[in-house]
């Protein structure tokens, strides 16, 4: 068995196995998830140091820098760079590359401790000539075709839009926690992209963004659903995570909405923000996986309102089959965890309290981590 394999098997046992059993914390004690009781002391502004590195090197913690691009012409590309602590330290970059067409390439490579390089003073990372650097207004992403098959990148991302987090940006269960910021919610991008080592100038729009945490994802999280995308000259954010029952069963959804001028209006947990689901998927997951839904609306005590619907499959991907590890595959074959990570195309309107409405396009991600 080559390292590769090894590596992401051992990142399975961490994150997956370990979810076989769930840690009781005792019963809900509140009747729904309050952002009073999460972290806010950091202020409305985001500094450097929040896209640096920000986990420890403690058992069990991961961080991933995150970024994806809406070209011109009509692909989409996705690039994260991981980290794991997970009995031994795991370092990986995946990228993913649909073009219109249907054409897609996808890989994951992983890297040794002594090639990678990390800032805890502002976003710079570096996994031997693949590099993530940024100060939040002007960001570099480069992908080594020599490392991906004859696939690279070389793109700038120049941020229209301020940093985001909703409070502190952290969900505490106790020691636990679970970490996102926005560092470019929206930004114009250029460079060049290679494709069977062929390069092409290419520009469109992007994102990124920053997790971390300490805990496996499944030991907190049922699913989530997640969108972000434009309509007119407004960036949207919309999402609901939903916590193990374990967990207090809750459901955190959050609403952002932003222009060059700033934020127009944001808020996170049922604090006046009520979501319904609906459109259910039937062909996509195994008959057994839990209900899952590709149209998400959000509609706030501000009367704000979301309607994301998602319209066309970008990827279905079954995590257990990621690298194509048989051993891996047919150990959980039995299980009933049952993880799929799925990306739609979508269309999205928004309507305002003055009820303007507006419709715009995005992507739409749901996460089923059982």
């Amino acid at each position: 068995m080559n390292n590769t394999k090894l590596n992401f098997i051992l990142i399975l046992l961490l994150f997956i196995c370990t979810s076989c059993t769930r840690i009781y914390l005792g019963k809900k004690d509140y009747p729904d998830f309050n952002p009073e009781l999460q972290a806010d002391q950091l202020g409305e502004e985001v500094l450097l140091y929040e896209d640096g590195l920000r986990t420890t090197g403690q058992n069990k913690e991961y961080e991933w820098w995150y970024f994806d691009a809406k070209l011109d012409d009509g692909s989409i590309a996705v690039v994260y760079f991981w980290k794991i602590k997970a009995i031994k330290d795991v370092y990986y970059i995946g990228v993913n590359y649909n073009k219109p067409d249907g054409t897609e390439y996808k890989k994951i490579k992983f890297f040794k401790s002594k090639d990678t390089f990390f800032s805890k003073d502002s976003c710079n990372v570096q996994y031997n000539d693949n590099v993530f650097i940024g100060n939040l207004d002007n960001y570099q992403i480069k992908i080594n075709p020599k490392d991906f098959d004859g696939f690279g990148l070389d793109i700038k991302l120049k941020s229209k839009i301020s940093p985001y987090r909703p409070q502190d940006g952290i969900i505490n269960a106790g020691e636990d926690y679970f970490a996102w910021l926005a560092a470019v919610p929206n930004g114009d991008v250029s460079g060049t992209l290679t494709y069977e080592n062929t390069n092409s100038i290419v520009s469109g729009s992007g994102y990124h963004d920053h997790n971390w945490g300490n805990i496996e994802l499944q030991k907190l999280f049922d699913n989530w659903l997640w969108f972000r995308g434009t309509v007119g000259q407004y960036t949207i954010i919309g999402y609901e995570l939903n916590t193990i029952s374990s967990r207090g069963g809750y459901s955190i959804p959050g609403i952002f909405i932003a222009d060059s001028t700033g934020i127009i209006y944001e808020n996170y947990g049922q604090n006046g923000i009520f979501t319904a689901k609906e459109n259910l998927i039937t062909d996509l997951y195994d008959k057994n996986n839990e209900p899952l839904y590709s149209k998400l609306k959000i509609i706030t005590i501000d009367d704000f309102y979301l309607e994301i619907e998602g319209t066309e499959v970008i990827e279905n991907l079954y995590l257990f089959d990621v690298n194509n590890i048989p051993l891996v595959t047919n150990l959980f074959k039995f299980s009933s965890i049952d993880p799929y990570y799925t990306r739609y195309k979508s269309k999205v309107r928004l309507k305002l309290p003055n009820n303007e409405n507006y419709e715009g396009e995005g992507v739409l991600e749901i996460m089923d981590l059982k």
